[in-house]
């Protein structure tokens, strides 16, 4: 039954979450405020903690470090590359200047 079960993988995989978010956030504490100031006033992204990220932006943690392939990222992240383009696309489409947002977020500073 364990063998069957998916739940020793997602556990595994919101164990990864936390640790890549806390790491993550260690590093950039101001990356959720400064990736909000990159938005239009409505498209605001609001973790459910503060040592959490969102899916959106996970994805965007990783641009920031660099990494910018959306099958890397989906590869890193486990999720399907159509969703890494989608939220990708979704996520540009509410910048402020949506032709420089990666751009922009490759700017916000670590400690």
């Amino acid at each position: 039954e364990a063998l069957k079960s998916n739940a020793v993988v997602e556990h595994e995989w919101t164990s990864f979450y936390s640790v890549f978010d806390k790491t993550f956030l260690s590093i950039f504490p101001t990356f959720v405020h400064d990736f909000n100031e990159l938005l239009t006033p409505g498209a605001k992204v609001t973790p459910a903690s503060s040592q959490m990220l969102t899916p959106e932006l996970r994805i965007y943690a990783l641009v920031r470090l660099g990494i910018d392939s959306s099958e890397r990222i989906s590869s890193l992240l486990g999720y399907s590359r159509s969703t890494i383009y989608a939220y990708r696309s979704r996520t540009r489409l509410k910048a402020l200047v949506p032709e420089h947002f990666e751009e922009n977020i490759m700017k916000i500073a670590s400690i």
